[in-house]
């Protein structure tokens, strides 16, 4: 079982924790997992339900709105413990709007055994991603935008001292040349190498960027 965790706005705007379960093994062998969770605090709604696979992975889809905008920072730490709840809480009590939220995803089992030669991404050990964000209606460059984008900023920079290095290669802004670096360790000079010699001219991106001589590129 995985448990993401959400510090989001409830319905008067004050924030609340919402945990979201997930129980990947034999059908029927989770509620005794699940169970624990429905104990803590105060339970304001309840909403757990058997589904497909496919189906849960739609469950934020109502809250992705057109028109809207959303900005992203991460961070990893090794465990979401007593100090990144703190930086949490810490953040939410300052949140700009009732579009500030902040959540967990947990890396662990399957995924941190594969060795890291094998792949790019650099983070093979058990962590938690903490996806730092900020959805609202605005057009760029105005207001609202310079303070939820100073809001995501401050809180991800609240973090920096307890960090993991880098921040989740796919959500880095397309500056952050050193931290996607620091995010894929010892394979970004490998990744570097293979870009430079297979693609010199960037013909090919990604949203990852990484540092090719003095300018920043995206490698695929």
């Amino acid at each position: 079982m995985t448990v993401q965790v959400g510090a989001v706005a409830g319905p008067d705007g004050v924030p609340v924790i919402l945990l979201v379960p997930t129980w990947s093994g034999a059908q029927g062998q989770g509620d005794q997992h699940i169970a624990p969770l429905l104990g803590l605090g105060t339970l304001l709604d309840n909403t757990l339900d058997a589904v497909r696979y496919g189906t849960s992975l739609s469950v934020f889809d109502q809250y992705i709105v057109k028109g809207q905008r959303i900005i992203t920072e991460t961070c990893s730490r090794p465990a979401l413990d007593g100090a990144s709840v703190d930086l949490l809480v810490e953040a939410m009590a300052k949140a700009v709007s009732a579009g500030c939220a902040i959540f967990s995803h947990e890396f662990r089992g399957a995924a941190s055994r594969v060795p890291v030669e094998a792949t790019a991404f650099g983070l093979r050990r058990n962590h938690v991603m903490i996806e730092i964000l900020a959805s609202f209606p605005d057009r760029p460059g105005g207001l609202e935008e310079r303070r939820h984008q100073r809001w995501v900023r401050d809180a991800r920079r609240a973090f920096d001292g307890i960090a993991l290095p880098g921040g989740y290669p796919n959500l880095l802004a397309s500056g952050e040349t050193d931290r996607a670096a620091e995010s894929l360790g010892p394979n970004a000079d490998r990744r570097v190498r293979v870009k430079q010699f297979y693609d010199p001219e960037n013909v090919f991106c990604s949203a990852i960027p990484l540092p090719l001589g003095r300018r920043a590129i995206a490698a695929e």
